[in-house]
C-alpha cells in the first residue's frame, strides 16, 4: 500500500512537467515550410501565406514581384529565394509600411523591399528579438528600416539605399545590433539613432576619407569600425571614330 502511494505521488509530481514538455514540443513538430510563387507553389500571395501560417513555420518566397503591404504578426521565417531572376521583390502600396513586423522572433531575409509610404518604412519593426538580414531596402518614400519601441533585434547584411532616411531608431528602442549593412544614397541621412544600440562594421557612402569612427545622428551612438562604400564608377560612354578615305580620280585632259 505504501509503495502504491509512493508511485502515485511520483506520477502526480511528474505529470505537470510532462504536460509542459508536450506543449513545448507540439509547435515544433507542427512547423511547416510553405512556398510562395507565381506557379506550382502553395500560395501566390505573401500576405495570405502569413495569414494562414502557424508560429514556427517557414515561408519561402520565389523570384518575382509581389505587390501589397505585409503584416507579420506571428513568429515565423520569411525567406526569399532566387529562383533565376533575382531576389523576390515586395512592392508596397505607397501608403503605410511595406512590411510591418509586430510579432517577436521573426526572421526576414533575402528580399527586396520597396515603396513604403510617406512617413512610413520599407521595414517597420514594433517588436523584439527579430533577425532582419541580407535584404535590399530601397526606394521607400521615408524610412528604409524603422524600429519603434523595439529591443534586441539584429539588423545585418542589408543594403539600405535610395530612401529618404536609411535606418531610423527613435528613443525607446535599445539593445539592438546593427552590423555589416551598406547605407548609401539615402537623401537626408544614412542613420539616425536616439536609443542605446550597438553599431559596428557598417558601410557608409558619406564616411570621410581616413575616418575610423562614424557618428550616428540623433544620440550618442557611433560605429567605431566603419567602412567606406564608394559609388560604382559610371561607365564611360564609348565613341567610335570612322575614317573615310576619299580618292579623287585625276582628271584626264585630252589633247
Amino acid at each position: 500500500m505504501v509503495e502504491e502511494r509512493r508511485k502515485a505521488g511520483m506520477i502526480c509530481r511528474l505529470l505537470p512537467a510532462l504536460i509542459l514538455m508536450a506543449a513545448i514540443s507540439i509547435p515544433g513538430a507542427l512547423a511547416a515550410t510553405v512556398t510562395v510563387g507565381a506557379e506550382g507553389c502553395d500560395y501566390s500571395n505573401i500576405a495570405k501565406a502569413v495569414e494562414e501560417a502557424n508560429p514556427g513555420d517557414t515561408i519561402t518566397v520565389q523570384s518575382g514581384t509581389y505587390k501589397g503591404n505585409v503584416l507579420v504578426d506571428k513568429s515565423i521565417v520569411i525567406r526569399g529565394r532566387d529562383t533565376g531572376s533575382g531576389k523576390p521583390v515586395i512592392e508596397g502600396t505607397g501608403a503605410g509600411s511595406t512590411i510591418t513586423i509586430s510579432a517577436d522572433r521573426v526572421t526576414l531575409e533575402g528580399l527586396v523591399v520597396k515603396n513604403g509610404g510617406f512617413g512610413k518604412a520599407g521595414i517597420e519593426v514594433i517588436s523584439n528579438k527579430n533577425f532582419i538580414r541580407n535584404n535590399v531596402v530601397t526606394d521607400n518614400r521615408w524610412y528604409g528600416i524603422y524600429l519603434s519601441n523595439s529591443g534586441e533585434n539584429v539588423i545585418s547584411g542589408n543594403a539600405v539605399t535610395k530612401n529618404k532616411y536609411g535606418i531610423w531608431i527613435p528613443a525607446g528602442s535599445d539593445g539592438n545590433k546593427i552590423s555589416e549593412n551598406e547605407l548609401s544614397k539615402n537623401a537626408n541621412a544614412n542613420a539616425v539613432d536616439a536609443g542605446v544600440n550597438r553599431w559596428e562594421k557598417n558601410g557608409y557612402d558619406d564616411l570621410g576619407e581616413g575616418e575610423t569612427r562614424y557618428r550616428i545622428s540623433g544620440g550618442s551612438n557611433a560605429d567605431t569600425a566603419p567602412r567606406a562604400v564608394r559609388p560604382e564608377p559610371e561607365e564611360e560612354t564609348k565613341t567610335s571614330t570612322i575614317t573615310v578615305k576619299i580618292t579623287i580620280p585625276t582628271p584626264i585632259i585630252g589633247s
